[in-house]
């Protein structure tokens, strides 16, 4: 009974750990990165087309109010600036001929697992500024708006070294390993971070 007991003991203690781990570097994360979330009204070739017009001018408008602040500075932009990156992503419709329009918000949200050259972002909560354009039934676009990373060539997404430098400021090293690295050991913590996560939003349903 004491094994048991013990066995018990040791597995509890060994989940709160991982759960204490995933939480700081999800906190990390949601506290240094805000993403950007574009979804599309169908999966028709023009329907998504004109998501990545959408893309381009929202990227290239909050560009110019970005670089430069803290992180609540940056956040506060954003926020204050919604009716106008709404506004753009509906100039960018009008102007194609599509009749349906666009909403903006800003929040917490859901995001998968997200792969990109140089990094890969584990499934979790973040905060972001999801663009609905139309019903928003077609594919997803996803990035990272702020800091500034998403540097566009199709679908694809490039990570330049500029940005490889601004992650490494903002994160704690081991959250910066955990998502530009791929090492044994490192894999090993970048799926404690995601399963616990996955596991939260399943609880939370």
């Amino acid at each position: 009974m004491n094994k048991i007991i013990g066995a018990f003991a040791i597995a509890l203690c060994i989940s709160t750990a991982a759960a204490a781990y995933s939480d700081n570097v999800q906190e990390n994360l949601q506290d240094n990165l805000v993403r950007l979330h574009i979804i599309a009204d169908s999966d028709a070739e023009n329907d998504q087309a004109v998501k990545l017009k959408v893309r381009d001018a929202v990227l290239n408008y909050a560009g110019n109010f970005m670089h430069d602040g803290s992180d609540e500075d940056c956040r506060d932009k954003i926020i204050n600036n919604l009716d106008e990156i709404e506004k753009i992503a509906d100039d960018i419709l009008e102007e194609n001929g599509f009749p349906y329009k666009s909403h903006a918000e800003y929040g917490k949200f859901s995001f998968p697992q997200k792969a990109y050259k140089s990094m890969t972002l584990p499934a979790g909560d973040y905060y972001g500024v999801r663009i609905v354009l139309g019903s928003g039934s077609g594919h997803n676009w996803w990035c990272v708006m702020y800091p500034p990373l998403c540097f566009k060539e199709g679908e694809e997404v490039t990570l330049s070294r500029e940005s490889e430098k601004i992650l490494r400021e903002k994160l704690d090293k081991d959250t910066y390993d955990i998502i530009t690295k791929k090492n044994n050991e490192i894999v090993v913590k970048f799926k404690v971070v995601e399963l616990v996560q996955e596991l939260k939003q399943k609880i939370k349903g």
